[in-house]
């Protein structure tokens, strides 16, 4: 941080979104798409920010964006959020701490609660629109070179604001 720059906020989770189809994939990448459960185009999960997540998203920079969100966007992310069946939804997240979604995103990126939590609460990917007006890049190239792929740090917000 140089002087006079304003303290930015660090997150503590990750956003990874699946921009790119199954085609030409190979075991290795399909499998660690798997794990991350971004099994379909146009679906987020919501991470946690340690090496290992980010070692492998990674692998599968060719067919996703990741960075990181601010609380408004998890809050976002979390009402569009399918909840999963047989849970009081009211008595989680009481038991939690927190009396409403935007509560449970500032905990989130706080890292006071767990993404796991989240996944406790709701199903494992948030299914989003693809991006009204479309994508701002080819969705076949890196970030640098005019793309939409990889990388995206805080700039996700533009991608994941027109697809919510």
């Amino acid at each position: 941080m140089r002087p006079g720059e304003p303290y930015l906020e660090e997150s503590s989770v990750l956003v990874a979104v699946r921009i790119r189809g199954p085609s030409e994939l190979s075991a290795e990448t399909e499998l660690v798409l798997r794990l991350l459960n971004l099994t379909k185009i146009n679906h987020a999960v919501i991470l946690p920010n340690d090496e290992s997540v980010r070692g492998m998203l990674r692998k599968v920079n060719a067919y996703v964006t990741w960075g990181e969100p601010c609380p408004e966007l998890i809050t976002k992310l979390l009402k569009r959020g399918d909840p999963n069946p047989g849970i009081n939804f009211g008595e989680e997240l009481s038991a939690l701490g927190v009396s409403s979604l935007e509560e449970l995103a500032q905990k989130l990126f706080r890292g006071e609660i767990e993404p796991s939590v989240v996944r406790r609460l709701f199903k494992p990917a948030f299914r989003l629109h693809p991006p009204r007006g479309g994508f701002k890049g080819s969705t076949k190239r890196p970030i640098g070179q005019k793309g939409v792929l990889g990388y995206a740090g805080k700039e996700i917000a533009g991608l994941l604001r027109a697809m919510c």
